[in-house]
């Protein structure tokens, strides 16, 4: 993966998400843009089973899926809709 930005989380210390251009993409003219877990090992790698690239647009897919199949509780639900009411706040005002 082309890794154009990433997150760690201090109270995770071997895990992190990270954003950007997956390898499957990678001589496209136009590429693919993705999202993966990324797991660390000890030894300076990473899992590859468990730090798997999806696709942005499969990922999207997932979550609508998801909250049309009944899949997130409604404690999941009210924090989602929450962030996503706080970003967009923060984008519409963000001139």
């Amino acid at each position: 993966m082309e890794v154009k930005h990433s997150k760690s989380f201090k109270n995770l210390p071997n895990y992190s998400i990270e954003w950007g251009y997956g390898t499957w993409s990678k001589d496209w003219k136009k590429k693919d843009f993705a999202i993966r877990n990324r797991y660390n090992k000890d030894d300076g790698g990473f899992n590859l089973r468990g730090s798997a690239e999806i696709p942005w647009r499969d990922f999207n897919r997932l979550i609508t899926e998801s909250i049309t199949e009944n899949q997130f509780s409604n404690k999941e639900l009210k924090a989602i809709i929450k962030l996503a009411i706080k970003q967009l706040i923060k984008n519409i005002f963000k001139k």
